[in-house]
């Protein structure tokens, strides 16, 4: 990752500084030694702009890996949505076919799948990920059978097989399907009551569409931070659509970051 950065740190540098060279406009002959200064100059300007858009960068990644780790269910939350979610089922409130229709996704053949369907989908446009659900032997003849199972698992994100444990990604449907539940708190006993009331607080927090907007919300906040950070007269429009032109040919960092060039440029027009 740090030698990505300085790379990334590196190419931005060298062609922000082509793109100053190529604005120095000269109306007349000049001596050499003037040429070399003004362009000298108009580079050493722009570097620290460049190297404070970079710690940006990096502190909008750092966010995003603590909003990741932060809503990631313990082995502990799973057990407990999906024993909730037996109890729920028998409450007759929806039926195993209802709720698949609600969730718009199938559920996983064979009541497992959930993992593999996240593997099979990474690094592509495809979205078929299945849900696992109760269909073992045991839930045959329950009132719960075939009702979704809460899972988690890693993967890396462009679809390799493996990857560095520092690329993997963890996703979870722990709050899309603890959504489904319309408990309320006098049906809990204490500890469970507990429990429900963390996982309905990590839910307003960490449901896709939440994290959605939460990110969106880092974007803005990033995008403010970076128009502060440099300056009207090293051309701001250029240098962020070079940081997105960039990024898009492969130095990508952690997703997103690919379209900021436009972002910016829509943004300062505004």
């Amino acid at each position: 990752m740090k030698k990505s950065l300085f790379i990334f740190t590196v190419s931005l540098v060298c062609v922000v500084t082509n793109v100053a060279l190529a604005a120095v406009a000269i109306k007349k002959a000049a001596p050499v030694a003037t040429q070399e200064s003004s362009a000298s100059s108009t580079a050493a300007g722009l570097v620290p702009s460049v190297l404070s858009l970079v710690s940006d960068v990096q502190n909008l990644n750092a966010k995003q890996r603590e909003l990741d780790t932060e809503c990631t269910p313990s082995s502990a939350e799973i057990e407990f949505v999906n024993n909730t979610i037996k109890e729920w089922a028998k409450t007759g409130a929806a039926t195993a076919d209802e709720i698949e229709r609600r969730l718009n996704r199938q559920r996983c053949p064979g009541g497992s799948g959930f993992d593999a369907s996240v593997r099979y989908s990474a690094g592509t446009d495809m979205n078929n990920i299945c849900y696992d659900n109760f269909d073992s032997a045991s839930d045959k003849n329950m009132v719960w059978h075939y009702f979704p199972k809460a899972s988690k698992t890693t993967y890396c994100p462009d679809g390799s097989p493996t990857c560095g444990k520092n690329e993997q990604k963890t996703v979870s449907n722990i709050y899309e399907i603890f959504d489904l539940v319309d408990f309320g708190v006098g049906d809990y006993n204490r500890q469970e009551a507990t429990m429900a009331a963390k996982l309905v607080d990590k839910s307003d927090r960490c449901s896709s569409v939440k994290i959605n907007q939460k990110k969106k919300q880092m974007w803005g906040e990033f995008l403010t931070t970076a128009m502060g950070n440099v300056g009207q007269k090293n051309s701001t429009t250029q240098i962020m659509q070079t940081v997105g032109d960039i990024t898009k040919n492969g130095a990508s960092l952690n997703g997103g970051i690919s379209s900021l060039g436009a972002i910016a440029t829509q943004f300062m027009d505004k």
